[in-house]
């Protein structure tokens, strides 16, 4: 499903109009965006947990030259998928 399809279903669900919709996916992703960046973890109950994580410099290999090159430390994100949800899944 992407973000369209997503966007549509959840038109049809809630009632709400698709460019509302629309406007809280990306002010739900906006913020994510800015609590990771700032070093926050966003929870949100009963579907997961976002993490950011500092990955450390590191050597590296270029597959098509085979040429090593060191990759500059940067942040990840972590996303772990809350425990109930995946009991859900899993039935």
């Amino acid at each position: 499903m992407n973000k369209s399809q997503l966007i549509e279903e959840l038109s049809k669900r809630v009632g709400n109009d698709k460019a509302e919709i629309r406007y809280i996916l990306e002010e739900l992703n906006n913020i994510i965006l800015e609590k990771t960046r700032a070093g926050e973890k966003v929870c949100i109950q009963g579907f997961g947990v976002y993490t950011p994580r500092l990955q450390t410099s590191r050597l590296a290999r270029n597959p098509k030259s085979g040429e090593t090159l060191m990759l500059i430390p940067r942040t990840i994100v972590h996303f772990k998928c809350a425990p109930n949800l995946l009991k859900e899944i899993n039935k």
